[in-house]
């Protein structure tokens, strides 16, 4: 039951926004009592914290998976992305996340702590890979690139550069356009033809 509630909480978040969702409009969804929900949970800022603990457990478990373990490094990047999909939805817009770190700092804090020490594993072991497989240019400079990218994908969720952009893209639009512009950058003729292939799939 508590991951039910966890599973459903996540869903109406996403589509409704983490400060407009109620205890009750959860009970309601599932068909149960609010007491049952308050029976794992003894509020809701306890429900939302519970919630994205989830979804960062989720979400590393399946990029742990896939990490080291695709055709190339490019793939890699592709699957990443595909499994994020997975598990917010195609069309969580960026709004969502903007309104959770403004009405949940300390919680975004933490995750965005979490991110960082998830760093060297994503983000820089990919380049490295890149390079040595002759996919992405020798010639980059791997901590700065990974910095680069880093920062961009946080910026989705807390500037409001981006946050405007999503009346008319949804995020998962958005991080497609941040994938191929950071690849187009650094990627060998060799990566290059992987690239053109995974863009005309997608």
């Amino acid at each position: 039951m508590k991951e039910t509630v966890l599973k459903k909480s996540l869903e109406l978040f996403i589509k409704n926004g983490f400060k407009a969702v109620t205890m009750d409009d959860i009970a309601k969804e599932l068909g149960i009592s609010k007491k049952t929900i308050y029976q794992h949970f003894s509020a809701k800022d306890e429900l939302v914290k519970a919630t994205v603990d989830y979804v960062f457990k989720s979400a590393t478990d399946k990029m742990e998976s896939i990490a080291g373990n695709c055709e190339t490094p490019i793939h890699e990047h592709f699957e990443m992305k595909s499994c994020l999909g997975d598990l917010f939805g195609q069309n969580i817009q960026a709004s969502t996340i903007y309104q959770f770190n403004k009405y949940y700092p300390k919680l975004a804090e933490r995750i965005q702590q979490k991110k960082h020490e998830n760093y060297d594993f994503t983000i820089l072991r990919n380049l490295r890979d890149g390079v040595e497989q002759g996919y992405y240019r020798s010639d980059i400079d791997i901590d700065f690139v990974g910095k680069i990218f880093f920062a961009s994908t946080t910026a989705f969720f807390n500037d409001e550069i981006f946050i405007n952009l999503q009346s008319t893209q949804s995020l998962e639009e958005l991080n497609y356009k941040l994938l191929e512009y950071h690849l187009r950058g650094i990627v060998t003729p060799k990566g290059l033809e992987i690239l053109e292939q995974l863009l005309q799939k997608s």
